[in-house]
């Protein structure tokens, strides 16, 4: 008897809580297999297909319905014009961005020589007034620390360039790959609405609600956090672009492009680079550079306090150290690019704990005060 209670108690927790505790160790075990298997590159032309057929089929539907072109040459014409001037705008700033690269990467031992003298210049000018100061130390031993961080720059680019051209014996591939992604791209983008339907036929009504309740919230919610960034760092790209081009700067583009990542990157932010970089030039006399890379920064802050609130009133909040946690595990498991998916991921699951596919955490009890 005691027994037969004991395997009916063991039954109702399966079903109320065991249940979805399987199924979420059984998708973790696939997302696990997925990227252990590496099956991402039988699917990758696949997917790049549908986000591009996601791109043109408004405006192959309008080509159908309004000016009643067949969809099959509505796609084509679509994929000759607008894709192929997204591509094209892509070509030239992967073509800007790789010289630039190179470029720096050649000149970045004599600016590194340079940063390091200047440095040890300050040291020595002001070393004595320095060493009466709380934490001296810190200043002391700050270009062996600069030192290292530039050591370190210059193995990335030294590593970096190398690997680029390597992608050059992989050309056959890449070509099989574009013709695959390009002829999936149009029959995706011709038969889009046919194979929504053709899913949704496949799957019974009750995963079909499901699926739309978590696409309604983790798609909501995952869209707006990816929405977010996309929109911050394009505008903090866009600022640096032009602030640094107004300067004068060299390697303007790449620049912009790493204050943008790095901007991107909870607890770190556009500062990260251009507080520091404009203290250098203070100290080196660079005047009208500083206060210039100031203003960049000031402008970068003040845009992020007015339109940040704006764009994140539709995004899940996550406690700022679960943010940290996804970060660093996230860097730990996949290198830099954890740094961003990290805190995705954590989006992710805050989603799907508000939809119901995850049990959420049990909520603090409220403690009365006792009287003493």
């Amino acid at each position: 008897m005691r027994g037969y209670k004991r395997m009916q108690g063991l039954e109702e927790w399966y079903i109320n809580i065991g249940r979805k505790w399987v199924r979420i160790g059984l998708i973790l075990v696939a997302i696990y297999l997925f990227f252990r298997l590496k099956a991402i590159e039988y699917i990758a032309p696949f997917i790049i297909a549908y986000l591009f057929a996601m791109l043109l089929n408004p405006f192959v539907t309008w080509l159908n319905k309004k000016v009643k072109i067949p969809r099959g040459i509505a796609a084509i014409f679509s994929m000759l014009t607008i894709l192929s001037g997204v591509l094209g705008i892509i070509s030239m700033l992967v073509r800007q961005l790789w010289h630039q690269m190179v470029g720096f990467a050649s000149a970045f031992p004599d600016i590194s020589s340079q940063l390091i003298e200047t440095i040890n210049d300050f040291q020595d000018e002001w070393g004595s007034a320095l060493s009466v100061l709380p934490a001296s130390e810190v200043f002391t031993n700050i270009d062996t620390t600069i030192e290292k961080i530039l050591e370190g720059i210059g193995a990335f680019f030294t590593a970096i360039i190398p690997g680029a051209y390597n992608v050059v014996s992989k050309v056959p591939d890449m070509v099989i790959f574009i013709i695959v992604m390009l002829i999936a791209t149009f029959f995706i983008t011709r038969d889009y609405q046919y194979i929504k339907n053709f899913i949704k036929a496949q799957l019974s009504e009750t995963v079909i609600s499901k699926f739309v309740v978590m696409q309604d919230g983790l798609l909501g919610a995952l869209g707006g956090y990816v929405k977010t960034q996309v929109i911050l760092m394009s505008i903090t790209f866009g600022i640096c672009l032009v602030g640094l081009f107004v300067l004068g700067i060299n390697y303007a583009l790449l620049l912009a492009i790493i204050i943008a990542i790095v901007d991107a990157l909870p607890v770190f932010g556009s500062g990260t680079i251009l507080i520091p970089w404009a203290i250098y030039n203070l100290v080196v006399g660079d005047l009208m550079l500083a206060i210039g890379l100031l203003g960049i920064y000031g402008i970068i802050f003040i845009t992020r306090q007015i339109m940040e609130p704006k764009i994140l009133s539709t995004q899940i909040g996550v406690y700022a150290l679960v943010t940290v946690i996804s970060m660093y595990i996230g860097y730990k498991a996949i290198g830099v690019l954890g740094l961003i998916l990290g805190p995705i991921v954590a989006v992710c699951v805050k989603t799907l704990q508000a939809v119901g596919v995850i049990p959420p955490f049990k909520p603090i009890k409220e403690q009365k005060n006792k009287g003493k």
